[in-house]
């Protein structure tokens, strides 16, 4: 139990990262998740209410929220952290209060004794339009990408003509992995207000010729790791 609060402390405190509550296009520089498989979601979420109540919560330089992964394939993880920071300096700043503050280290070790770690990776937004904030689901799509300039100009016109014929009515955009390694460089994601409009608009969006151009263009530039959906539990804005 030691070596494992411990890991989750590192984890935690070196990864703090994007958020359920993002307000216009780019608030945020610097996006992380903290990927964790969790057994009891209500201890998870008091730990994090409590923390936000307290002093120290109150002073944390970022938004943080928690992502139930609703279907992810074959994926350890069924939730994940994550906290978004507005400025690059903040991580900084939000590292040092989690070192120094009881609080932290508590909330920690509750969230411990309802989930275990699996993974984490830390992201810089390439493309980020739309309010997702304000998105309750989300198609998420991991990748291996080899050439992001040309595959973010590619994306970029397919939402472009999807924005225009109202087939993409939400939140979407590009993320880069720069901490953190695993098989994917990047993951692309799509919001909606419900699910069901989130498939419909997927339908059609795939069947598109603007989608059939799309594929064309980024075939030999990026593989498709895994789909997850994703389904926002709550948000913890900063104070």
């Amino acid at each position: 139990m030691v070596k494992k609060m411990k890991k989750i402390l590192v984890l935690f405190s070196a990864l703090l990262s994007l958020g359920v509550f993002a307000e216009g296009e780019g608030k945020h520089e610097m996006h992380a998740f903290y990927f964790l498989n969790v057994t009891n979601p209500a201890v998870v979420v008091g730990a994090m209410d409590k923390f936000a109540a307290s002093d120290c919560g109150k002073q944390l330089p970022a938004d943080v929220g928690l992502m139930n992964e609703r279907i992810n394939g074959s994926a350890a993880s069924t939730h994940f952290i994550i906290v978004s920071y507005e400025k690059m300096a903040d991580f900084r700043k939000a590292d040092a209060l989690m070192q120094s503050c009881p609080e932290g280290a508590t909330m920690l070790q509750e969230i411990g004794s309802g989930s275990d770690p699996v993974t984490q990776f830390a992201v810089i937004p390439a493309i980020e339009v739309g309010d997702w904030g304000k998105d309750s689901v989300f198609m998420k799509y991991d990748m291996s990408v080899s050439d992001e300039a040309a595959y973010g100009a590619a994306w970029t016109e397919l939402m472009d003509a999807n924005v225009a014929d109202g087939t993409v009515t939400s939140s979407y955009g590009l993320n880069r992995i720069f901490l953190g390694n695993n098989d994917a460089s990047h993951f692309v994601y799509i919001g909606a207000t419900d699910f069901e409009t989130l498939t419909a608009n997927q339908a059609t969006l795939t069947s598109s010729r603007a989608f059939t151009k799309f594929s064309r263009k980024v075939g030999k530039l990026r593989k498709v790791l895994n789909t997850s959906l994703i389904v926002p539990v709550k948000a913890w804005p900063k104070q």
